[in-house]
């Protein structure tokens, strides 16, 4: 039976090994050599990428070069620097790389989890979290300023109700895990909470424990913020292998990626880590999509999982409606609405960490096939005897904006609501009345104006008239996997992305303005 661990999806990576496949043969048919690779690896997980990284050298010939120091050091290593081809780190390491552009792609390889460790035999008999607090022991603890696992600790206490007593009993406090459990190894310390993979690295000189079920930290639930007003979720911390921006040799870096993923198994297996759960393995999103964008975002979405190997589950609604549903489930990874307002909306309580602009609205006025009203201008929709349709502007963005247009151009509110005989919740239901003759006219997005072409003409609004609508992306706060929506962002927001927008019609550079003489 095949085993699950090494099953992977990530067809993204598997098109760059083929890649690097084609172009790896020189023009005499010997392979051509490739310079070694530069991974920046955080030091919990040196030892397994350095065996992996001799694993990947003895079967490919691909050297892979080894640059190991605290992740957060190394982070700000890459991005002073711009050099070298991957990164290994755990949370929040990887969001913080992607939130900085500088990483590609990104795979979760597996799980680090905290566990008590005291020395070999356990002379104090440590048991449970709240056997830390007994007087007179002596505790470690990694720094909260430099470690991720100094961040959770006090959670941790916080659970058991305990924090003050067994804080009361710390007596150092190290840069990293590795530090501390030297320090309980030699016995200047009586016990210390660390990373697993860790303590299992030292299992010669260390006995662990796990955290009691009921103090340790949920998944979803259970978050710290950090000095940059960032929360990041800790109850499961990632290990993640990213490609970066900065590469010289993408294809080769994500050949070696490929490589690590398939043997993942062995972080387990052999060095203690915990397995990363299927859903993390093959990666999903969580999008919330207005409704009019429905047919672009579904190619766009087909696009990125061919090329990720990544599944994105996306909810069509009303952009007002998943604006209260989101604010009622706190959930889901982004939020991409028909009006960058409807995100201004969602940002006033915190809920938007970040967006992208996409693509851009502009409104124009359909009518009838042959335009039997003669409708040339906004102003001639007030005209005598035409019946005007106009999305609600109590749920439909295009209703608000033209509320704007009438005010910019000077025409009277009330002339236009005397001709308006038809308001509907969204831009589409004003196309199919003007296709049926059942309206004369309407105002909607050039986009959605190109899906009834055939049956209705377009008369365009001139630009120093106009207002324009911006479609953009947005991050959500309780995203669960904030690079891989970063990564989908950029995407959409890049020349792939935009190019299919730009195929359903949708309108990516802003118009030109006419030069004042």
């Amino acid at each position: 039976m095949t085993n699950p661990r090494r099953i992977i999806a990530f067809a993204g990576v598997a098109l760059a090994g083929t890649l690097l496949a084609a172009c790896g043969e020189s023009g005499s048919g010997q392979p051509k050599p490739h310079k070694p690779l530069h991974c920046y690896v955080g030091g919990t997980m040196r030892p397994v990428m350095e065996k992996l990284a001799r694993l990947y050298e003895a079967k490919t010939g691909q050297k892979v070069d080894m640059d190991s120091a605290g992740s957060g050091e190394l982070l700000i290593r890459i991005q002073t620097q711009q050099t070298g081809d991957l990164y290994v780190s755990h949370d929040p390491f990887s969001d913080m790389l992607m939130a900085r552009g500088l990483g590609l792609q990104g795979w979760t390889m597996a799980v680090v989890t905290p566990v008590i460790v005291m020395p070999k035999g356990n002379p104090k008999g440590i048991k449970s979290v709240r056997d830390l607090a007994r007087p007179g022991l002596k505790l470690a603890m990694t720094d909260p300023r430099k470690s991720t696992a100094g961040h959770i600790v006090p959670v941790i206490f916080d659970k058991a109700g305990l924090r003050e007593q067994i804080e009361a009993n710390i007596v150092k406090h190290s840069r990293g895990s590795g530090q501390a459990a030297d320090w309980v190894g030699i016995g200047d310390v009586d016990a210390a909470i660390l990373w697993n993979a860790v303590a299992h690295r030292r299992s010669d000189k260390l006995d662990a424990v796990p955290i009691d079920a009921e103090y340790a930290p949920i998944s979803g639930i259970d978050a710290v913020t950090s000095a940059t007003k960032k929360v990041y979720d800790i109850g499961r911390i990632k290990v993640t292998i990213a490609t970066l921006k900065c590469s010289k040799q993408p294809e080769a870096a994500a050949k070696f990626a490929e490589f690590v993923m398939a043997n993942r198994s062995l972080l387990a297996d052999e060095f203690g880590f915990s397995p990363a759960p299927d859903s993390l393995v093959t990666p999903k999103l969580s999008l919330h999509c207005g409704t009019g964008l429905r047919l672009a975002m579904e190619d766009a979405v087909k696009a990125f999982e061919k090329k990720t190997g990544a599944k994105i589950e996306v909810g069509y609604q009303l952009s007002s409606t998943l604006i209260t549903a989101i604010r009622l489930k706190q959930a889901g990874d982004l939020y991409m609405p028909g009006d960058v307002g409807y995100l201004d909306m969602l940002a006033t309580d915190g809920s938007i960490e970040d967006r992208r602009t996409i693509a851009r609205f502009v409104p124009v006025i359909i009518v009838g096939k042959g335009n039997p009203k003669n409708i040339a201008a906004l102003t001639d929709l007030i005209k005598p005897g035409v019946r005007l349709g106009l999305g609600n502007p109590k749920a439909c963005q295009a209703g608000r904006l033209c509320e704007q247009l009438w005010a910019k151009n000077n025409i009277d509110p009330a002339a236009i609501q005397a001709r308006t005989v038809y308001s509907p919740m969204t831009v589409k239901e004003l196309g199919a009345k003007v296709r049926t003759n059942s309206i004369d006219a309407a105002i909607v997005w050039d986009a959605v104006a190109v899906e009834f072409a055939k049956d209705v003409d377009i008369v365009e609004i001139p630009p120093e008239q106009n207002i324009l609508s911006h479609v953009a992306i947005g991050l959500l706060k309780y995203s669960q996997n904030k690079p891989l929506a970063r990564q989908f962002m950029d995407w959409l927001a890049g020349p792939e992305g935009r190019s299919i927008f730009r195929r359903h019609r949708y309108t990516i550079e802003a118009p030109k303005m006419p030069t004042p003489e």
